[in-house]
Formats: C-alpha cells, sequence, structure tokens
C-alpha cells in the first residue's frame, strides 16, 4: 500500500495544495518553489490522505486561509529536497503508465505489478505518477470517496457495502473493505486508483472485415438498418427487443463493423461468463481481423483489443473508453436491479458514446428507439403459454396420490420431451421423485448444487431423456429441439415476467420442430403470468402485422 502525504507550496501569491508520495518529488511539481514548499501531514492511507486534503483546503482558502498560513508557516515542516537524480522524471515510464492505464481504472498495486515485472523501481513509479497526477494526465482516486449522511462510497464500483475491518496493509483496525465488488479482489479504502480515459477515435481508421456464413433474417435486417440508423444520428440509448432465438447478437455485427472502422473501441458486455465465452468465438468468427480482448474471470486484466467482450463485472474495470457499448442480456442476473453494474457501464462509455441494450423481455422505462425483432428464422409464432389454474399441494406434500390428474394427462403424452421448472432445488427434487414414481417415462433433475449438470444437460439435449425437472438454472442459455415446457407453482415469487418469457422462449426454437405446448400451472392468475403472456403476444402481433411470418407458420 502507497502512502501519501499533503503538501502545500507558495506560487505567484497563491497556496496549491496536493498529494505526493515522496517529498523528493517536489522538485519535479515545484521547480523553483522549494524553500517555499512544505508538508502539512505524515504519510497518510489514500482515503485519510484526501479527506485531510479536503479539511486543509478550506482552512487555507480566502484572506482567513491566508492569515492561518502565516501563523502556520513557521511550525510546518519544510522538507529537505535532494536535487533529482535527473533532470527531469522518466518520460518513457510516464508514457508506459499511461499506455497501461488508457480506458482502465486499476489499483496502485496492480499497476506496480506491471512495471516491476518490465524492470523499474518502485521510487521509479512514485516519480512518475505524482508527476502524471500533477500534470493533469493521471486521475487519482482514494479507494472509498465520503458521500452524503456519512456514508462512504467505493471509488472502484460505486457500492456502499463495506465492512471495517484490521488490516493488514494499512495497519488500520478499522480500514473498509468493499463487499460488493470482491469478485475482483480485494479493494480496501486504503488503496489508491489511477485511471487515464480511453484514446477516444483513431486519427486513420482502418477497413474492417465483417464475415459472416449465414444470411440474416428479414427480421434481423431490418433491425440492423435500424441500428445503424441509430448510430449516424447519435441518439445515446436503443433497446433491441427480441424474441427468445430470434438472434438479436448477429444484429449488432454490422453496427460494430461501422463502429470500429470509424475509429471507436467497442464494447460488448453480457452479464454471464458461460455466455462470454460463446459470445467470444462468434466475434472472432465474424470479426477475423481485428485484435478481440476477452475479459471474464481468470484472464489477463492488461488484455487489449478495440473490439472487447467481457462479463457486466469485469466492466468495473473500464474508464471512458468505450464509443460503443452493447450490452447483451439486460434482464439477465446479476446485471438486472444492479446499480454496481450500471454504473461500472455507465463509466466505461467515452464521452458521447451510444449504449445499445438488447433484451427478449424489457422492463421498467424504456429508451425513446425500441427496435423489435419480434420472428425467429423458421417463421413460426412464438408459442404463447396456457395458463392452467389449478392449485398443487404444498411441495412438501406432494405425493404421487395428490398430483391433478392434469399434469398427468400432459406428460403422459409421448409427443414431445418435457422440460418441467420448479420454484426451489426442495421443490426440484420433490417433483423428480413424485413424478419418476407415477410416470413410466425416465425423470431426471437438474439444479445449481447437482455436480455432474453438464452431463445430464447434454442427455437431455441428445434426447436420451423423456422428461427433466429443472430450476431456473435452465431458464436461458440453452437449446433443446422438440421439447414442451411445463411450470409447476408458476405464481410463485421466482418467476418474473422476464423469467417465465425465458422459460417459454425455450420451445420452437429449431425448424425442425418450430411449435410446442407451455403450460403454466398457477392456483392464481398473478401479474407476472399476465405479464408474460402479454409480452409475447405482442411480438407475435407485430410479426403478423409486418409479414414476417411465414406461410406454414400462419397456418
Amino acid at each position: 500500500m502507497q502512502r501519501l502525504q499533503i503538501f502545500v507550496c507558495k506560487s505567484s501569491g497563491a497556496l496549491n495544495l496536493g498529494l505526493l508520495r515522496s517529498p523528493e518529488h517536489l522538485a519535479d511539481l515545484a521547480p523553483g518553489c522549494e524553500q517555499e514548499a512544505a508538508l502539512l501531514t505524515p504519510p497518510l492511507p489514500s482515503s485519510q490522505a484526501y479527506r485531510e486534503l479536503e479539511l486543509w483546503r478550506r482552512r487555507l482558502q480566502g484572506p482567513l486561509g491566508r492569515l492561518r498560513w502565516r501563523f502556520l508557516d513557521r511550525r510546518v515542516h519544510r522538507p529537505r529536497v535532494q536535487p533529482p537524480e535527473r533532470d527531469t522524471p522518466d518520460a518513457g515510464l510516464l508514457m508506459r503508465i499511461k499506455e497501461v492505464l488508457a480506458g482502465r481504472i486499476v489499483a496502485e498495486h496492480r499497476l506496480h505489478r506491471v512495471l516491476r515485472s518490465e524492470g523499474y523501481w518502485p521510487s521509479q513509479i512514485g516519480r512518475a505518477l505524482d508527476t502524471g497526477v500533477f500534470k493533469g494526465e493521471i486521475i487519482q482516486m482514494p479507494g472509498f470517496a465520503p458521500a452524503p449522511w456519512g456514508e462512504q462510497i467505493c471509488s472502484r464500483c460505486g457500492g456502499s457495502e463495506a465492512r471495517a475491518l484490521p488490516c493488514r496493509h494499512c495497519g488500520s483496525l478499522d480500514c473498509l473493505l468493499c463487499q460488493s465488488c470482491s469478485s475482483l479482489g480485494e479493494h480496501r479504502s486504503c488503496s489508491t486508483l489511477l485511471a487515464v480515459p480511453g484514446p477516444g477515435c483513431v486519427a486513420r481508421p482502418e477497413p474492417v472485415e465483417l464475415a459472416l456464413d449465414f444470411e440474416l433474417t428479414p427480421a434481423q435486417k431490418e433491425a440492423s438498418l435500424e441500428l445503424l440508423d441509430f448510430w449516424e444520428k447519435r441518439q445515446g440509448r436503443a433497446l433491441v427487443w427480441a424474441a427468445c432465438g430470434a438472434g438479436k447478437t448477429e444484429v449488432a455485427f454490422a453496427l460494430i463493423q461501422r463502429a470500429l472502422e470509424e475509429g471507436h473501441e467497442v464494447l460488448f458486455a453480457i452479464p454471464r461468463q458461460d455466455i462470454v465465452r460463446e459470445v467470444v468465438q462468434r466475434l472472432r468468427t465474424a470479426f477475423p481481423g481485428t485484435e478481440l480482448a476477452a475479459h471474464f474471470g481468470g484472464q489477463p486484466w492488461l488484455a487489449s483489443g478495440r473490439l472487447v467482450a467481457a462479463t457486466t463485472h469485469q466492466v468495473l474495470r473500464f474508464y471512458r473508453r468505450f464509443g460503443l457499448v452493447v450490452l447483451d442480456e439486460v434482464d439477465a442476473f446479476p446485471y438486472q436491479g444492479s446499480e454496481m453494474l450500471r454504473y461500472g457501464l455507465e463509466r466505461a462509455l467515452a464521452p458521447n458514446g451510444q449504449l445499445v441494450e438488447m433484451t427478449a423481455t424489457p422492463a421498467g422505462r424504456r429508451p425513446p428507439r425500441v427496435i423489435t425483432i419480434p420472428a425467429r428464422h423458421h417463421g413460426f409464432p412464438l408459442p404463447e403459454p396456457e395458463i392452467v389454474l389449478e392449485k398443487l399441494p404444498p411441495w412438501v406434500e406432494l405425493k404421487p396420490g395428490n398430483l391433478p390428474v392434469s399434469i398427468l394427462e400432459a406428460l403422459g403424452s409421448t409427443a414431445h420431451r418435457w422440460l418441467v421448472f420448479a420454484p426451489t432445488i426442495a421443490a426440484c427434487e420433490t417433483i423428480q421423485r413424485v413424478l419418476a414414481a407415477v410416470l413410466q417415462r425416465p425423470v431426471v433433475r437438474c439444479h445449481s448444487k447437482l455436480e455432474n449438470r453438464s452431463a445430464v444437460v447434454e442427455d437431455f439435449r441428445c434426447g436420451r431423456l423423456d422428461v427433466l425437472v429443472t430450476t431456473t438454472v435452465l431458464e436461458r442459455g440453452v437449446n433443446f429441439p422438440g421439447i414442451g415446457v411445463m411450470v409447476l407453482y408458476a405464481d410463485h415469487s421466482v418467476f418474473s415476467a422476464s423469467a417465465l418469457v425465458q422459460i417459454a422462449g425455450r420451445v420452437g426454437r429449431s425448424a425442425e420442430t418450430p411449435t410446442g405446448p407451455v403450460l403454466f400451472f398457477a392456483a392464481r392468475p398473478a401479474a407476472a403470468l399476465r405479464e408474460a403472456a402479454a409480452m409475447i403476444a405482442e411480438l407475435n402481433k407485430q410479426a403478423r402485422e409486418r409479414g414476417l411470418l411465414s406461410s406454414a407458420g400462419l397456418s
């Protein structure tokens, strides 16, 4: 942990205050004014140094401040400033620091680790940092910043959830530790953050190759052209509302190409790590000549590229960098409802950058520009759910003898394999045991605590299983041909409108089996059920009105 000291120097009759890492750097920051410079504090942890700096600024401002300074002038410590080893700090090192920080926000200790591996000494790094901060070329922030009502806000993630704990770095007994962004590594109030805004547009951008081995559907082509129009008109925010399985990711490729060709850096952000891995491969295939950086758990944070794919948590590492940000699955956990991740995404945008959000289930206030992709590639309408009002016994009391006949009749049909959703892991376990006892078909369970989950999913995908009971862990990101979907206890709070739309979207995704049943079993017609059904019906209505359904789909 690097400590900071508050200094004051008198120049042209004005008092200038700042922070530095060593008194020896005063000769760089205020050349010729060493005798008029003084240290106001001993070395302090980052957040404490910034708090003290603000207090000193208030004390020394205005006419009263000048009087205070005259009184303090003879009492403050004037450091002995040794002549610097070189006339000026290492310009090459400062340039290297700005190169590493460009478009990023990085903890100082992490930056030190990179530069030490390149052969620079800590004293050299500290001197270059003080020079860069003093010149305004590097932005320096405390680990936590004060907010109204005594709250402390994490400078890395904007969160206020922190614990005061003893710290081995600064020695404090109540050093704040951020709980919100702990997945990115430990962040404390004694940490110092450094940032440099992104470089902006490349002066001489080059053509960008877009290689697609498929043709966009009519609905996708319309949406792709609308996104280009949105970009040209500089409208700032756009929402792409797409039917599940309509191929919204590829719709953004032409826009990404345009932004890259104009010299901007582009971020493709996704909440879930498993989907990032898949999207990285698709982007590499679509943009074979473009340098692509992947940022998710376990990947090097220093990876560079004009096109970046990252989880929304990793976006917290970027600073004023991207001219275009595409956020896929905006409704997915953990992004949905997270103020921290929204804060990180907004901070990653360059000034005047544009944001495109993509989702199958829009919620909340929508931006002025909404682009819809209401039809899938095969031209069939989305399977609309049937809400079956059936009061089921509590799952702790569920037995083969009290399972409703309507459920048995549906699952007894051999026309489809079935994906059965339960609200909790406990319910999943119980329902699987009950169904296995009454059905003459194999019934298997799948949830987040199952060790062989991937194998079970693959068996169901390949048709080796007939009935799979699961939780919302399989609500999105999986494709199973020829299935029907059933949601039991669909009025449970875990089944939001977003989750229900995604669950219904598992059905009818392939051209070979474009239809299938979607059954929601509930004791009451909850608002989420009605909202999900209305969203799906609205997309089907738009698809019919725009002529995007095939003749087979209309029959």
